[in-house]
């Protein structure tokens, strides 16, 4: 049986007057990310027309390689720094191959 990958869409909207305080560490932190062992895609990107939303592409080889990803420190870490740094709170999507 093949094990089904976990595929992410995410959007964070930053308030504007903190998006250069957030970059670097969002940059960090996907650094961090793109050296897990489960991690297969990490794309961090914003978007064209607001610049201050990130918009976040991951593929996880599984269930498992994503729900360790979540408990890394370092992605706990970005989510505590994130507080109070946000418009509203972070919306993910997820998909699935077709």
């Amino acid at each position: 049986m093949k094990t089904e990958k976990i595929i992410t869409h995410a959007e964070i909207i930053v308030i504007p007057e903190v998006m250069q305080e957030v970059l670097p560490q969002a940059r960090a932190t996907k650094e961090k990310i793109l050296l897990e062992e489960g991690c297969e895609t990490f794309i961090l990107t914003n978007k064209k027309e607001s610049e201050s939303t990130l918009v976040i592409f991951a593929v996880y080889t599984s269930q498992q390689t994503y729900e360790w990803h979540l408990k890394q420190d370092y992605v706990k870490s970005f989510f505590n720094f994130l507080d109070g740094k946000l418009k509203t709170a972070p919306v993910v999507t997820y998909l699935k191959e077709v």
